[in-house]
């Protein structure tokens, strides 16, 4: 097979859509495509600069002037052959030289926006995002002053533990360098120098955001726009990592000394139908990656942890495994054989379990013989 594509992430998006935005509204004319730094980067005061030489050409795919203040311009996300839940997603960002609000919206727009909290619009322009925070973020640049809004579509973080505060906008911290250090390069090739305002929007951002963490973790409203390095590596675990961290540090956070671990969404359900007084924060999908959640957990000092998970992944848990991927960790079904014999299982039971090809039907079997090997079993797992 040929190797797995690699994307760009929502972080990358929207600064190549605020560079295009930020052309279009200074120069006249929207590029086919905008360069893109990628991160990280480094800050002193109110200069941003990039760690190394490593750039991105990311495609415009559409734009245009909303009034002679204001233009937009839209980047469709790529990730690649991950599957990422903003995938095809269209990144929207509008460019102006004034603050976003209901003063400067075009004559013919209705009905009002609304701030923060009050809802979102019944109807909207096919073009404005629908809202704005009530807030504008203000972002260290090189130039004038340059603010920072949440549009329709882009989450606003609402608890603690996160890299951002709660009421700002669900921009990690490397992305608006990222935003702020590509505006300003347009700012400047543009030969401008004032304030310039930026906000983001996602089309279905509300709706792809349920298709991630962002609800458990406290962000609301849409996506976040996020990214460590600028692209997309396919299944990758340093992100799956990244998430099981900021869902340790919001539960810490939010004071819990208890945790529900699990390795998947299925175990995280029947878990919650477990112990349904435990807060959805709780809750920490840990996949595969077993050490590393318990070595989280106990570095934030949880005082109970609860691990629910299905017969495979307990029994590897049990053999020590650090990493529970099937293909570097296999079940130990000799293991399990001498357990069930330590429980009392015949000779014929045994010699099938060895013989089974995955711990599934091990344990299916062993509820078939008729006996209660199986939970004996099982208490010696735990």
């Amino acid at each position: 097979k040929p190797p797995l594509r690699e994307g760009f992430t929502t972080g990358t998006a929207a600064a190549a859509a605020a560079s295009g935005a930020v052309t279009l509204l200074l120069a006249g004319c929207l590029p086919a495509e905008a360069t893109v730094a990628l991160p990280p980067f480094t800050q002193t005061a109110n200069r941003i600069e990039p760690s190394d030489d490593l750039c991105l050409a990311i495609p415009l795919a559409c734009g245009a002037p909303l009034d002679e203040k204001t233009a937009w311009a839209e980047v469709v996300k790529d990730g690649g052959d991950d599957p990422d839940a903003t995938h095809g997603i269209r990144i929207r960002v509008f460019a102006s030289f004034l603050p976003f609000n209901a003063e400067q919206l075009p004559a013919n727009f209705q009905p009002p926006i609304r701030p923060l909290g009050e809802g979102f619009c019944e109807s909207e322009s096919s073009v404005w995002p629908g809202r704005w925070t009530s807030a504008p973020l203000s972002l260290p640049c090189s130039f004038g002053a340059l603010f920072l809004y949440a549009g329709r579509g882009i989450g606003i973080a609402t608890l603690p533990g996160l890299p951002i505060a709660p009421g700002e906008p669900a921009v990690n911290p490397e992305p608006r360098k990222q935003i702020a250090y590509t505006v300003g390069r347009a700012a400047k090739a543009a030969g401008y120098s004032g304030p310039l305002h930026i906000l983001l929007s996602a089309e279905e951002g509300e709706k792809r955001a349920l298709r991630t963490l962002n609800r458990r973790l406290g962000i609301v409203g849409g996506i976040s726009i996020l990214g460590t390095r600028g692209t997309v590596r396919p299944y990758s675990h340093e992100a799956w990592k990244e998430t099981i961290l900021q869902g340790l540090n919001v539960s810490q956070a939010l004071g819990l000394d208890e945790l529900l671990l699990c390795t998947g969404r299925r175990s995280e359900r029947l878990g919650f139908g477990l112990y349904p007084c435990l807060p959805p924060q709780a809750g920490i999908q840990a996949a595969d990656f077993a050490a590393f959640t318990l070595k989280g957990a106990v570095a934030r000092n949880f005082k109970r942890l609860r691990w629910v998970c299905f017969p495979g992944k307990l029994l590897k848990l049990a053999q020590g495994l650090e990493w529970t991927h099937a293909k570097e960790g296999a079940a130990d079904l000799g293991m399990l054989s001498r357990f069930c014999r330590d429980a009392g299982g015949k000779a014929d039971l045994l010699r099938a379990l060895e013989n089974m090809p995955t711990a599934a039907g091990a344990f299916a079997l062993m509820r078939s013989s008729g006996h209660s090997l199986h939970r004996t079993v099982l208490q010696k797992l735990g």
